[in-house]
């Protein structure tokens, strides 16, 4: 997977991951965003599940003045994002008929704020990911399919830590080692024993479970402790 954004940095196409919640979906937006020739340009994201519905067409396309009822100019995040990347975090929360408007926006590369008359052309990559099964979201009617076509031009199902438990050793050094930075705690190590419960664990949150039991680890630990 990693391979694959990659090669996903180098093209403008959008991109579709798809994983859990706590895989690190961001993460790999944020890498190919940085991988790309746009990585000087602005990395916007926005998490379509964490802000309301009657705020979120306006937080994406902007508003004109008068609009409504303390309405100014404000331009929506696909305007700010430029010539840089946009991320559209767990796109299957956003609400149909925003997702309607959002394929339009795509397929003309034009915006149009709240209440303006005049459309603007926007020129930002755009990256969705989605925290379930595409094809769960076509059942539930959470996520239209022609959108998700112009979305996956490139796709990666990023798997969760449950099925790729090697990588357990690697993230364990990581989350140590910047724990213990943080929290000043100087050279931490930890038991065979410690590292085997890690590894017996399902982890249904994933890499962001592991961080969290990783910091709660090094916060708690006595002086001189493994």
């Amino acid at each position: 997977v990693i391979s694959r954004a990659q090669r996903a940095a180098g093209s403008s196409a959008p991109v579709f991951l798809e994983g859990e919640t706590g895989t690190g979906k961001e993460m790999f937006a944020q890498s190919i965003h940085s991988g790309s020739d746009r990585a000087e340009k602005p990395f916007v994201a926005v998490n379509c599940a964490a802000i309301p519905e009657n705020l979120l067409e306006s937080i994406l396309f902007g508003t004109t003045k008068g609009s409504f009822t303390g309405a100014g100019d404000k331009a929506g995040l696909f305007e700010e994002a430029g010539e840089g990347t946009f991320f559209l975090d767990e796109i299957n929360s956003m609400p149909l008929f925003l997702q309607a408007k959002l394929l339009r926006v795509i397929q003309e590369h034009r915006v149009r704020r709240i209440g303006a008359q005049q459309e603007t052309e926007i020129h930002c990559r755009i990256i969705a990911s989605c925290n379930q099964k595409v094809e769960k979201c076509f059942e539930e009617g959470s996520l239209r399919n022609d959108l998700f076509y112009r979305l996956s031009v490139i796709r990666l199902q990023i798997p969760p830590l449950r099925e790729r438990k090697e990588d357990i050793a690697d993230y364990l050094e990581s989350f140590v080692r910047k724990f213990s930075d943080i929290y000043e705690c100087g050279e931490v190590s930890w038991s065979h024993e410690f590292y085997e419960a890690l590894n017996s664990y399902d982890w249904p949150g994933n890499v962001r479970e592991l961080e969290h039991v990783v910091e709660s680890a090094v916060v708690m630990m006595s002086e001189g402790s493994v």
